[in-house]
């Protein structure tokens, strides 16, 4: 780095730490660039293996969501589709009637008993 008139000012301790990790970063993702520096890869080894890392977890994070929605989809339609190409029967139709019957009934007796309790006159 030049300051005034051909004056090299020496890059603080920060400076050169940024450009050795932009250095490695760039060595680490191009390979003509690991090819040229053979005898400073140490440095690309450590910074390609946090890097290698960061972009297998990011895809494991994609491949996670793409196997749940897949897998809610198989939840969802899986049945139908069997029941289509015929891998299971149809279920039975069910019977509601005696249900729906028996809960006329008790509806009925309740509220033939509520309508007595408050028709009846108080003993007072």
């Amino acid at each position: 780095m030049q300051g005034e008139v051909g004056v090299w000012i020496m890059p603080s301790k920060t400076t050169k730490a940024r450009m050795g990790a932009t250095a490695a970063v760039a060595m680490v993702r191009h390979p003509t660039l690991r090819r040229a520096a053979a005898p400073p890869t140490k440095l690309g080894w450590r910074v390609g293996k946090v890097v290698v890392w960061r972009t297998t977890r990011a895809q494991m994070e994609r491949l996670g969501a793409a196997a749940t929605t897949l897998g809610s989809i198989a939840v969802i339609y899986g049945p139908m589709v069997a029941e289509v190409f015929g891998l299971v029967e149809a279920p039975k139709p069910r019977r509601r009637g005696p249900a729906f019957l028996a809960g006329v009934v008790i509806g009925t007796g309740a509220m033939y008993v509520l309508g007595r309790k408050q028709s009846r006159p108080s003993s007072e």
